[in-house]
């Protein structure tokens, strides 16, 4: 299902109407849609889409050989390797507009440690000559990185666009899954998130419990095993990483929680978070309004991704019951917990997008900044603020109205921030606000 994405594909038709040859580099988490938004690409156009597999290199030069002589209207063609069948496409081609896809390209490295060196040659001695347009795509972020797109890499500097495909934002589950009420919407972004094949999986005739045992929790489901499968394709030793995101689903989200817990010193743990971070798996959150946050003692570390976050505190953490079908216990452990520890969050984030979707309406101004902000002892839901104005605003994801005591506790936690900008007040609610409320001048939305 082809949703959104219509930047990528403006950059993408832009780069095949330039004059000459262009080099697309996709990359992006498995299941994110990038071969969706090819295939959305190329269905108009002149192509050789071939998808790269880890069988070994002959097989493979096998297959794309016969793509290429398809589409070229040519038989009876052998090459002696990758590199001959390159150049002789390249004369082949040379005034002709011609669309060359190599999916999972990190599969073609695996089998040949110096494919990368060998396409960077071809590219520039033959390719880069023709009309072509090359797009590279792969979903494994670490190899991408080490083969296209870091300074050292073999094919650093070919590239004329690179597109980091993302998780969609929340107001795009509405599309696969349509006539949502809010609570079902936000029980299905706190544990689906927002990968467009996640979304795809949930069927919208069942219920939400439903969808989550037969997608999930279920050993011969579909995503069972899909924190494992993240993980590994892009880490050896998954073990370390794996504790360490256990622990921050269950809320150990400071250094020195995690060091507790896991039995190690913070010093050990440092290079694993950052790789962690570097895969877009976790994010270090420091408040808002910290004026150096690389030298912030109040950083905490956070899940990117909502999916993750319920995989590896209702599946990861349950395999022992889920692997003797003990299905009833979690269930049951998400109806007791699912609602406090993972729907409130959700929601917090829900809201700030939807004020960056459009801040004038929420807030009356363009924040230069929009985030979390605590200090030792408190915490605000998110504040907001530009040169002139500063926003404290309360994320509220319960049955009854929010009352005036939400508005005080919200007022005395604002004069912890030293500013002299002006305040204002903002509070959003599943169910709206008191009247008593919204006559003491605090704004109120209902999302």
């Amino acid at each position: 299902m082809f949703v959104n994405r219509t930047n990528e594909l403006k950059t993408l038709n832009s780069e095949f109407g330039r004059s000459g040859s262009s080099f697309t580099v996709i990359y992006g988490r498995r299941r994110v849609g990038k071969t969706t938004l090819i295939k959305e690409y190329i269905k108009d156009k002149e192509m050789i889409y071939y998808y790269a597999t880890e069988i070994n290199l002959s097989m493979q030069l096998k297959s794309f050989t016969k793509d290429v002589l398809e589409v070229l209207g040519l038989g009876n063609v052998l090459f002696e390797s990758f590199e001959d069948a390159f150049i002789f496409l390249a004369k082949q081609i040379a005034e002709r507009k011609l669309v060359l896809v190599i999916d999972e390209y990190q599969n073609l490295v695996k089998v040949e440690k110096s494919f990368s060196s060998m396409l960077q040659k071809v590219w520039d001695m033959h390719l880069k000559e023709t009309q072509i347009h090359l797009i590279l795509c792969g979903s494994t972020i670490s190899m991408m990185h080490s083969e296209i797109l870091n300074y050292s890499a073999p094919l650093y500097g070919r590239s004329t666009s690179i597109i980091q495909l993302k998780p969609l934002l929340a107001h795009y589950i509405h599309d696969f899954v349509p006539n949502l009420s809010s609570e079902e919407f936000m029980n299905i972004y706190a544990s689906f998130g927002t990968i467009p094949k996640y979304l795809e999986m949930y069927q919208k005739d069942k219920s939400f419990k439903e969808n989550i045992y037969e997608v999930l929790l279920d050993k011969n489901s579909f995503l069972y095993n899909e924190g494992y499968f993240l993980l590994k394709q892009e880490i050896n030793d998954v073990s370390t990483y794996f504790s360490i995101l256990e622990a921050i689903s269950k809320g150990a989200t400071k250094l020195g929680n995690i060091s507790k817990m896991l039995e190690m010193q913070s010093s050990q743990l440092t290079r694993y978070i950052e790789k962690l971070i570097a895969l877009g798996f976790v994010d270090k959150e420091i408040p808002v309004t910290e004026k150096n946050p690389l030298k912030s003692k109040l950083g905490r570390y956070r899940f990117k991704d909502n999916f993750l976050k319920f995989w590896f505190f209702y599946v990861y953490k349950n395999y022992r019951y889920l692997e003797i079908d003990l299905h009833e216990y979690v269930l049951k452990e998400i109806e007791t917990n699912f609602n406090d520890h993972f729907v409130s969050f959700a929601y917090e984030d829900f809201v700030q997008e939807q004020i960056l979707r459009d801040p004038i309406k929420y807030l009356g101004f363009v924040p230069l900044k929009i985030g979390r902000w605590w200090n030792n002892k408190e915490e605000i839901d998110l504040v907001a603020f530009d040169e002139t104005n500063m926003a404290f605003i309360e994320s509220k994801w319960r049955n009854k109205k929010v009352n005036k005591s939400v508005f005080e506790a919200l007022k005395v936690k604002s004069e912890l921030i030293d500013v002299s900008l002006k305040k204002s007040y903002v509070v959003f609610s599943k169910t709206g606000c008191s009247e008593a409320l919204e006559n003491e001048g605090m704004s109120c939305f209902v999302l």
